[in-house]
């Protein structure tokens, strides 16, 4: 159940550059669910942010004049999304399977409740409903990836981990994909165990108004997970905390914003701009020693090393690299 304050949520029609709007995210996501969207010819590219949000985002939207970007507030969501994708169909229909019925075994109450989708084009995306109803929080994204991590390596597969950023948009059912033309289509179960590749992208071609399924009883196991992946994530949080702290002072050339990219990734807002600004100031940089210090040093400290030490490996490993370079010219070692 949607909580009444947290159903908004971030709307692409048509392609992922495309403006954003605010929208009743329950609503719209019923509405391209059931098929009601595509009855109406509306079945193009269209995007909806994976997590809802409550009044916190409206307030930032507007004073960022339209703009999600640096999203900090609380979010929450419904299903935990699992994106499998994968180079090879075959090998991504193997760890959808794979993931499936570890998540049935795991947690009996989601067996023939248990929505994946086949993406249109490279990947699944499997959904469990959180039906112990975790409440929204700041860093309610960041569980849901702690979780999502947990599980997937319980079963054995790879997941896509970039779809829990605060803001990130997910592609909305009985929608095309912009380059194969299939469906985001809803595949039952069943059909996933035993329909081929072929077979599933027969179903793409068309449009199917499967909805969502309700929420189930909730199941303790889940609950218990969901848990531990809140102390997790807290304790994450606390380490990152103290090792930001211990380098506030660092004498390190790298730009803070590029060794936190670099360390830490980006938690909130939108990526292109930080790796945009990394970019720019590594084509600033002529000198390569200097460049690998500045890179390296806070790193290096991080794993425990000395100070010392760090500097010494990193001087060590130049030194490597130049004699080998001279080697390979023909000049002396």
């Amino acid at each position: 159940m949607t909580p009444p304050t947290f159903n908004v949520g971030a709307y692409v029609r048509g392609a992922t550059d495309s403006p954003r709007v605010l929208v009743r995210r329950a609503e719209l996501m019923a509405a391209y669910a059931d098929g009601a969207m595509a009855e109406k010819g509306e079945d193009r590219e269209g995007y909806l942010s994976h997590f809802a949000y409550g009044p916190e985002m409206e307030a930032h939207f507007a004073a960022k004049r339209g703009s999600v970007a640096d999203y900090e507030g609380p979010c929450w969501c419904r299903w935990l999304v699992f994106d499998i994708d994968r180079d090879n169909l075959v090998d991504a229909l193997a760890d959808a399977r794979k993931l499936v019925a570890k998540l049935t075994d795991r947690y009996p109450e989601v067996d023939g409740h248990l929505p994946v989708y086949f993406s249109g084009s490279k990947g699944f995306h499997v959904l469990l409903g959180l039906a112990h109803a975790p409440p929204p929080a700041v860093g309610f994204h960041r569980v849901c990836r702690t979780l999502a991590e947990l599980l997937a390596k319980v079963a054995g597969v790879t997941i896509d981990t970039a779809i829990y950023d605060v803001n990130r948009l997910m592609r909305l059912p009985n929608t095309r994909h912009p380059r194969t033309g299939l469906f985001k289509r809803c595949i039952d179960v069943d059909a996933l165990f035993r329909l081929d590749i072929d077979g599933i992208r027969k179903l793409a071609e068309y449009s199917a108004g499967d909805g969502l399924p309700s929420a189930r009883t909730p199941d303790e196991q889940l609950a218990d997970d969901w848990a531990a992946a809140v102390r997790m994530t807290e304790n994450k949080a606390d380490d990152r905390v103290g090792i930001r702290r211990s380098y506030e002072t660092s004498n390190t050339l790298a730009p803070r914003y590029f060794l936190e990219f670099i360390r830490f990734g980006v938690e909130a807002g939108e990526r292109h701009s930080n790796l945009f600004r990394c970019a720019a100031w590594l084509a600033e940089q002529k000198d390569i020693p200097s460049l690998c210090y500045a890179i390296l040093t806070e790193p290096g400290r991080d794993l425990g090393l000395t100070p010392k030490d760090v500097e010494r490996q990193i001087r060590s490993g130049m030194e490597h690299a130049q004699k080998q370079q001279r080697r390979a010219e023909g000049g002396p070692a």
